[in-house]
């Protein structure tokens, strides 16, 4: 693979990465940095803990990559201390659910990538037997409606395929569920299609959605919604992993996505969610624009297509995937707001998967835009901030009574997680330097 970036370009943000993870080292400034956040937000965002989103698991994950971008370094020792911080955790309180963002799968995932030597195989097999375990009785009962952890990236079935795919002795099984809940092969765009994946309103997460879609959802974000499950199966088929009916479920997934997109101001893109009306019909027409990141908008989405595409060998879907892609790219460039650096919402997370369209596709949109969002990330760092890095909050994301929730508007805070903080941005800054795929970023199906 060609250099991504120019040479002065990239030396800065390995610089710069490099610089975030010895602030990350210091346990005492994570946990100063991490009470500050928690103060100005009104709740916890980080744990020192098995958490791989906002915990030690993610710091392990984060370092690992470290040491295989600097060999020279001493991170493999880093990425073992905090993997060890997170294994003691779990005696105190163990995990109890299957998932990636407070579960199994994520600790398994932090495990995984920092047995390089062969030394956690055991640990490794002892996680494969619980993770099956657990999903036994995972996924909604009968009597009870849909959450979108039941099957998403963040928590659910999509980010523990994900992890699956490496270690086949739970795939088959997460694949089939997930195959399940899908239509099937070509088809039009019938309410049937998309019932299986319905929110009910009251399993809704976000303040204010019952107002706008009062009769329920289906979720269009990559993070949460079904271009997780796409994304996964489409994963596990390119990485040789069969069963029946799964190319059909990646073919109905890919075409239901596609056909919701729509034209907007800057080209293909799509809503937030699909809403269904009282009759209980699909209503595309209420659905509200997204902005552009990887948990939600036409990055994420698109980067689901992309892997289906290669999935189908499918050009029609790549191109479709490439053209929403440069279409948010317009849009950022031209309606530019206060974007954090994080993987999720933020600036890392769309630098993630312009990356990909750049090494996968050749965009030359993406190509381009490569240099500019990594020198509009680095201009937000500063050696003066404990982090390097700070991850911004909007005012509604504050807890009622909270000092951001009273606030005339957002607030930057001092993060050290993997989703939303500092070990985030250092990844996603470490991820263009580096012609080696970013393993790392199977823990957000992405990249």
């Amino acid at each position: 693979m060609t250099e991504l970036l120019p040479a002065a370009t990239a030396s800065e943000a390995r610089k710069v990465a490099a610089e975030i993870l010895h602030r990350l080292r210091d346990e005492e400034l994570v946990a100063e940095a991490a009470r500050s956040a928690a103060a100005t937000v009104g709740r916890s965002l980080w744990e020192p803990g098995a958490a791989l989103y906002g915990g030690a698991a993610g710091s392990a994950v984060a370092f690992a990559h470290a040491a295989r971008a600097f060999p020279d370094s001493d991170w493999w020792t880093q990425a073992h201390r905090w993997l060890k911080v997170a294994a003691t955790s779990t005696r105190e309180r163990p995990l109890r659910r299957p998932g990636l963002s407070l579960g199994t799968t994520g600790i398994a995932l932090a495990v995984a990538e920092c047995d390089e030597d062969g030394r956690y195989a055991r640990t490794l097999r002892s996680l494969d037997s619980r993770l099956a375990q657990q999903l036994d009785g995972f996924g909604p009962a009968a009597d009870r409606a849909l959450t979108v952890h039941d099957y998403d990236v963040i928590s659910g079935l999509a980010g523990i395929l994900g992890y699956a795919s490496r270690r086949p002795a739970t795939v088959h099984l997460v694949i089939e569920r997930l195959v399940a809940r899908c239509a099937t092969g070509h088809g039009p765009l019938t309410t049937s299609r998309w019932t299986p994946w319905r929110i009910a309103p009251e399993n809704y997460g976000r303040d204010g959605e019952r107002e706008l879609y009062p009769h329920g959802y289906v979720d269009l974000g990559l993070a949460h919604g079904l271009p997780g499950p796409l994304a996964a199966l489409s994963r596990a088929w390119l990485a040789g992993h069969r069963a029946p009916g799964m190319r059909g479920a990646i073919r109905g997934l890919a075409d239901q996505l596609v056909a919701v997109s729509w034209q907007g101001e800057h080209g293909r893109t799509w809503s937030r969610v699909m809403p269904f009306d009282a009759s209980g019909e699909i209503a595309p027409r209420l659905g509200q624009p997204s902005e552009p990141a990887y948990c939600y908008g036409a990055p994420g989405i698109t980067s689901a297509l992309l892997d289906a595409a290669e999935a189908l060998g499918d050009a029609s879907v790549r191109a479709v995937a490439v053209e929403g892609f440069e279409a948010a790219l317009r849009q950022m460039e031209a309606r530019p707001r206060t974007l954090g650096p994080g993987l999720c919402h933020g600036l890392g997370g769309v630098l993630l998967i312009c990356r990909a369209f750049a090494v996968r596709t050749g965009s030359a949109a993406a190509r381009a835009a490569l240099e500019r969002l990594v020198e509009r990330l680095l201009g937000g760092c500063d050696p003066g901030h404990p982090l390097i890095v700070r991850d911004y909050k909007p005012q509604v994301t504050g807890e009622p009574g909270s000092p951001l929730a009273a606030g005339p508007g957002g607030a930057w805070i001092d993060q050290p997680g993997l989703l939303e903080g500092a070990a985030g941005v250092a990844l996603a800054l470490l991820s263009v330097t580096d012609p080696a795929p970013p393993r790392w970023a199977d823990a957000l199906m992405a990249g």
